[in-house]
């Protein structure tokens, strides 16, 4: 399978070129979504991966019979993953 980039803050699926974000001099970002990162900064400065996890819950589905502390995990997980929140 294809390596599939993906936003390095919140995960979000990177496919087009409208899904990227902007660098100050207004070009694509290579690493984080339109949602995220604007003119070269964070358009949401979380404090921590903790508040970063909180405040993205909502876009996360759950799978089948999944609790809220699951899906809390899995999505902390992949975020620790994450370019921005490795070092978090």
């Amino acid at each position: 399978m294809e390596n599939m980039k993906e936003c390095q803050s919140c995960a979000m699926p990177l496919n087009k070129a409208e899904d990227f974000g902007t660098e100050k001099g207004g070009g694509a970002s290579e690493d984080y979504c339109c949602h995220c990162y604007k003119g070269g900064d964070f358009t949401w400065q979380a404090a921590s991966l903790d508040e970063a996890v909180e405040g993205n819950l909502e876009f996360w589905a759950k799978e089948d019979g999944e609790s809220d502390d699951a899906l809390r995990r899995r999505v902390r997980e992949e975020f620790s993953k994450l370019k921005r929140w490795k070092m978090a």
